[in-house]
């Protein structure tokens, strides 16, 4: 349970300093009649609890209320030596004693984020030890604003971050996930998220901000963060603080590390970083956080805006009519310490209309140094009320004041909920942004595959792609790649059908990777020749700078809702949503626009993507007339199929070959599943050797669920005066591909020129299609010595779509052999009712030398509603 107002004050009262509360929520059963009555009975007039708390507080008591501060360690009593080295004291209690903080703020290296009980518990320790002190309780505080910056982690939902809900447009998301984060970080005690990110990130190079914020947009990030306000404030019941003011989008200096100058007109700030300030103001805002950055049009005097009065009284305050509660970034970020020391800053801050002091370097210093300005007359005790009235008007008016602890036996019942991380998923489903699809690759077919996943934390991804049947070989090569990780990274492609690249900041190499070793990475694995998707899965603008990927999502964060939303639409589950939140440069130094804003394809999730090769190898392609299984199987892995018709197969073809099963052995080096229809046993049984066939194969990524070999009419080339005469080869595999069961018929039809042999065998061919429910799908590959229009093959075209002439026929090549002549075709692929042809090639030649058939294969994209 929740304890109100009249219970906390018992606990308080009861509480000695550095006192906490831990596991659970304080208890109801502590006497009520220490408690202060006259505050207790002004609680139904907030301006009266206001005006009543602020004439009894001290000015220490005040002063402190402007604080907000880190304390080390997961409990309220936890001592921790980094405490007593930073405030004097031991514990989180007595720092929040000692300084009547009004407020702390919770990191992961604080130890503050362990879980949600932990979180929760602490929570109600800090809330006790500064009721005992002042009879206020805390703004507790943390930069969740999910994607880039989190801080509270798994099992709290983890939403996409600003520019992902950027690339959805939808206000209603933005809402939600801030409705959702409200509610989880209220159950831990955490009363103020540092959220949203209302900056418009116009400049690509910009490396604090970057994914943090919506978009390049103002109109967009104004809606989209006047609703997650809304989410937070109004459905979640936290304070949600837009920062950073007056907007930090077009800057190249990382405000951590040095002071950046925005070159802003004060019609272009208007026009570009104003607006969403303005929304966030309309919508209730009750807190805006500063920004350590120089805006010459706004003030010339070259103060940092968070110290400069023209900026947060002049035009926040009074232009703006802002009256809510203004707070510093961090004071111990360079952008605000280049201009003046750590005892100075805190006084400029007051001074320019600031409310509260976050996380100064020296809290003692900047402490102590208030209290003096005070007392000498630098600033008034009226100025530092105005910033304290508004801070107990916040927690009252939040109902802070009310209920300061929360009831940590609830916890799991709020944060994490299946209806939350749904809510996330969805999010992230719509936000993946398909930027180029050039080799027609996306969707994949769903049947199993090898799949290399490296680059940036590839782990989750992986994950989502083995629940979907993949293989995965993964390479954790990080931000900074090793050249001995990119070696090993593109070593592993080699031996994979499929490669997912992720990047993180590859195109900063001023700090994230100095030595472009991620561009490098990625670079090699397109010029290795295979099939490559890269993914940046933070800021889009890495694309730009690869060797144009013919295959690019963004996801903008590696969540694993992101990740998870990414393996969908690699595998056509879900339709790619999303549109470019952000404009991508061409090159930072030029106007080339590679992707404009708005940008992203789509594809119809309802389409079962399908490939389907006819390839035959006839021994002659190796050397000394014997099967070459190593440069077979590398043309193999490059036609990246999911079924593959091979005519022509020899297996157990005699001691120069090992005796080696070419179907077994190929499947095995390709990870695919192998079916053969012997058509001739060339030799007679032979004691310890296998028996030499002659016949069709089919290789399937897909399971086989039924194998048949049917006989057909053909002329047998052992017999000195062939006849026609049924005979085995005609092969039939069925496989199942997302619920609908596929015919594959694999043909090797006989390679003199007749005629008549040739209708015979079409007529067996209808039979054995006829054989099958006409409701299945069906897919007959082979090859036969025919020009395509023969009038004997007319049937046949007639009940199947010829995907062969998709590709156009050829009368030849340079691997047909030459006595043969134009009746030696290429392979074909045809396909029955139901599917759909995308699109057919043959694929380009390649050098004699490197050819593993003497035949040129036949490939057809094909595609099924499901």
């Amino acid at each position: 349970m929740e304890l109100t107002r009249r219970q906390t004050l018992g606990l308080a009262a009861a509480a000695v300093a550095g006192s906490t509360v831990a596991g659970t929520a304080p208890s109801a059963a502590v006497p009520a009649a220490a408690a202060d009555t006259a505050d207790t009975a002004n609680t139904a007039h907030p301006d009266r609890w206001v005006r009543d708390k602020l004439r009894r507080m001290t000015l220490e008591q005040k002063v402190g209320q402007l604080f907000v501060c880190y304390a080390y360690g997961p409990t309220a009593g936890t001592a921790d030596a980094r405490n007593t080295s930073l405030y004097g004291v031991a514990t989180p209690a007595e720092v929040v004693a000692k300084y009547h903080l009004g407020g702390v703020i919770y990191f992961t290296w604080t130890d503050s984020v362990r879980n949600p009980e932990q979180i929760a518990g602490l929570s109600n320790g800090l809330q006790a030890a500064a009721l005992a002190d002042t009879g206020i309780p805390l703004q507790i505080g943390t930069d969740q604003e999910y994607g880039s910056v989190v801080r509270v982690g798994p099992p709290a939902t983890q939403f996409p971050g600003g520019m992902a809900l950027g690339a959805t447009r939808s206000p209603a998301f933005a809402r939600s996930a801030g409705a959702i984060a409200g509610r989880e970080l209220r159950a831990l005690g955490i009363t103020t998220d540092f959220a949203p990110d209302a900056d418009v990130n116009v400049n690509p190079l910009n490396p604090v901000i970057g994914v943090r914020s919506i978009s390049s947009d103002p109109a967009l990030v104004a809606q989209l963060v006047a609703a997650q306000v809304k989410g937070y404030q109004r459905d979640g019941r936290i304070v949600s603080t837009a920062k950073h003011f007056p907007g930090h989008g077009d800057t190249a200096t990382d405000s951590h590390t040095g002071i950046p100058v925005i070159g802003h007109s004060r019609e272009e700030w208007t026009r570009i970083d104003l607006p969403p300030f303005q929304a966030a103001i309309r919508a209730g805002i009750h807190s805006i956080m500063t920004a350590h950055i120089v805006v010459p049009a706004l003030d010339p005097s070259g103060d940092p805006a968070t110290l400069s009065r023209p900026i947060l009284t002049g035009i926040l305050r009074r232009q703006l009519r802002f009256d809510g509660v203004v707070i510093t970034d961090s004071l111990g970020m360079q952008g605000v310490r280049d201009k003046y020391g750590d005892a100075e800053i805190p006084l400029r801050a007051i001074e320019a209309g600031v409310d509260q002091l976050l996380m100064p370097v020296d809290p003692g210093l900047a402490y102590n140094s208030v209290l003096n300005a005070v007392r000498a007359g630098r600033i008034s005790e009226a100025r530092i009320d105005e910033s304290v009235q508004r801070i107990l008007t916040l927690k009252y008016d939040t109902g802070l004041v009310e209920q300061p602890y929360v009831d940590v036996s609830r916890v799991l019942k709020v944060v994490g909920t299946p209806a939350g991380t749904a809510e996330a998923q969805r999010i992230a489903d719509r936000s993946t942004t398909l930027l180029r699809n050039d080799a027609a690759l996306l969707p994949l077919s769903p049947g199993p595959r090898k799949v290399l996943v490296t680059g940036y934390s590839p782990a989750a991804v992986a994950t989502a792609l083995q629940k979907r049947g993949a293989t995965t070989i993964v390479k954790d090569t990080g931000t900074t790649p090793s050249d001995a990780k990119i070696t090993d990274a593109l070593a592993a492609a080699s031996a994979a059908d499929l490669t997912v690249v992720l990047t993180n900041k590859a195109w900063d190499t001023e700090v994230t990777d100095k030595l472009a070793k991620q561009q490098k990475l990625v670079n090699g694995l397109l010029a290795a020749g295979g099939p490559v998707v890269v993914v940046p899965v933070r800021d889009p603008y890495d694309v730009a700078y690869f060797d144009a990927p013919q295959t690019a999502l963004v996801t903008y964060g590696s969540t694993v809702v992101s990740m998870e939303a990414l393996a969908k639409v690699l595998y056509g589950e879900i339709a790619p949503a999303g549109k470019l939140p952000v404009e991508i440069p061409a090159h930072p130094e030029t106007t080339e626009t590679l992707f404009p804003f708005g940008h992203g394809l789509t594809f119809d999730p309802r389409d079962t993507r399908l490939t389907v090769a006819s390839y035959n190898i006839h021994a002659g392609a190796g050397e000394d007339n014997v099967f070459d299984l190593d440069r077979t199987a590398r043309a193999l892995k490059a036609l990246d199929a999911d079924v593959i018709g091979l005519q022509e197969v020899d297996v157990h073809w005699d001691k120069r070959s090992n005796w080696l099963d070419t179907i077994a052995e190929l499947a095995t080096r390709l990870g695919m599943y192998p079916a053969f229809a012997p058509i001739y046993d060339l030799d007679p049984p032979a004691a310890g050797q296998p028996r030499r066939q002659y016949g069709v194969g089919v290789l399937s990524r897909f399971p086989l669920v039924n194998v048949e070999n049917h006989s057909i009419t053909r002329l047998s080339t052992q017999d000195p005066n062939p006849v026609p005469a049924p005979a085995p080869g005609f092969l039939e595999v069925e496989i199942e591909v997302r619920g609908r069961r596929v015919h594959v018929y694999c043909t090797h039809l006989d390679y003199r020129a007749d005629p008549t042999v040739r209708r015979m065998q079409v007529a067996d061919t209808l039979a054995i299609l006829a054989q099958d429910p006409s409701a299945e799908l069906q897919i007959l590959v082979g090859d036969f010595n025919a020009e395509p229009r023969a009038p004997e093959l007319a049937p046949l075209w007639t009940r199947l779509t010829d995907s062969w002439t998709a590709a156009a026929a050829t009368t030849g090549g340079p691997f047909t052999y030459p006595a043969v002549a134009a009746s030696k075709r290429i392979d074909f692929v045809t396909v029955g009712a139901g599917l759909h042809v995308r699109k057919a090639q043959v694929p380009a030649e390649v050098p004699l030398a490197e050819a593993a058939s003497d035949h040129r294969p036949m490939i057809a994209d094909l595609s099924f509603r499901s």
